[in-house]
């Protein structure tokens, strides 16, 4: 969410650009968000077009056009596309870079028992079934509607 403050006021204040700020962006997700924080101003050019794998896209000359002349790129960082960092450092290095993520990597979050993501199993096809041979408080079995 800091991000997204940060930028609005990079894209809003009114000294910063005469006209709207070119901004680039990385992928879908993010275009959308900008594109959000832009609205009425402007619109932000997406440098991954949607369906391509954002780790080995090779970008086509009107992609890196967009993003030469960007006064802001704003992209999640080099962890989900580290092709796309030195594009930015020579096409772009006059711009704002906006990183969404920092180089520290991905915090893994826990979920409300304190059990992390990753390592909380889902057992939904072999759940336990002990305590459930008793079918005659269940009132939504097909085969009991004839009670």
């Amino acid at each position: 969410m800091r991000w997204l403050l940060c930028a609005s006021a990079v894209l809003l204040s009114s000294g910063a650009w005469a006209d709207a700020p070119r901004v680039a962006t990385d992928i879908a997700p993010v275009h959308a968000l900008v594109s959000i924080v832009m609205d009425g101003v402007g619109s932000p050019d997406l440098t991954i077009p949607p369906g391509a794998t954002p780790h080995s896209y090779a970008m086509r000359p009107s992609e890196a056009r967009a993003l030469a002349g960007a006064d802001l790129v704003v992209w999640v960082g080099p962890a989900l596309t580290p092709w796309l960092n030195e594009p930015i450092e020579t096409l772009a290095g006059g711009a704002v870079h906006l990183t969404l993520q920092d180089s520290a990597g991905t915090e893994v979050l826990e979920n409300r028992s304190g059990v992390a993501f990753e390592a909380h199993e889902h057992a939904h096809d072999a759940h336990d079934m002990d305590g459930h041979d008793d079918h005659a408080d269940h009132d939504d079995h097909a085969d009991h509607a004839a009670d």
